[in-house]
């Protein structure tokens, strides 16, 4: 069974930051864990955050979806939530669904402490740009369903076999393709048929093609 630990310390580096500490595998069964930490932390205020990850092998769409439901409460009271540490293959899967797109991360904990020197220590609301704020908003808690914790909801495409097959064959041309850019081709070939990330997601994990390892084999084979 797998098990996580987290440690929370504030203050240190000379800012006013909350620094978590996480060790293990965040997944279903461990994300809670993490959950109840960012809970008590809003709850007091405290909208600086940077979670070192150095000791994680793994994050699931759970574990993820922890991170992005609350990125938008954290940004509108003036703080930010920033990864650091992240090990190859956590960071792998982090680029490959774009979350890059969405959260900051840094090779270590001091790197992403400093970022947070020039930033106001109030609570009131900032101005963002029109992207970011799109993104953040796409994510939002409010998009989250129960069966899809912390990715946005899909319309309905009917069979999920064109999806699946538009997709390996793109893939197969291009293992560099990003799943935003296998949205797009998928709706100005299906006429203006949209799909979502998590439709995405799930075709690459289906058939093991969220690593870049894996993308170049399929790509390469003869199948």
């Amino acid at each position: 069974m797998e098990s996580i630990s987290i440690s929370l310390s504030e203050g240190g580096h000379g800012y006013d930051v909350a620094e978590i500490r996480v060790d293990g595998v965040i997944d279903t069964l461990t994300a809670s864990e993490l959950e109840q930490v960012f809970d008590s932390l809003l709850r007091r205020c405290r909208y600086r955050i940077v979670v070192d990850l150095a000791g994680v092998d793994y994050i699931s769409s759970a574990g993820w979806g922890i991170f992005i439901s609350h990125i938008r409460d954290v940004r509108d009271n003036d703080g930010d939530v920033k990864l650091a540490g992240m090990v190859p293959d956590v960071r792998e899967i982090f680029e490959l669904l774009e979350f890059d797109k969405v959260l900051q991360s840094y090779p270590s904990v001091e790197e992403a402490v400093v970022k947070f020197s020039g930033a106001s220590g109030g609570g009131g609301k900032k101005k963002r740009g029109a992207t970011k704020v799109e993104i953040v908003d796409n994510l939002s808690a409010n998009s989250l369903s129960e069966n899809n914790p912390g990715f946005p909801v899909t319309k309905s495409l009917g069979p999920e076999t064109n999806l699946e097959l538009f997709a390996l064959r793109l893939l197969k041309s291009d293992p560099f393709i990003t799943i935003s850019e296998i949205r797009r081709e998928f709706a100005r070939q299906a006429r203006g048929l949209q799909t979502g990330w998590w439709s995405v997601f799930q075709v690459l994990k289906r058939n093991r093609l969220l690593r870049r390892r894996s993308r170049f084999r399929y790509a390469w084979s003869r199948t």
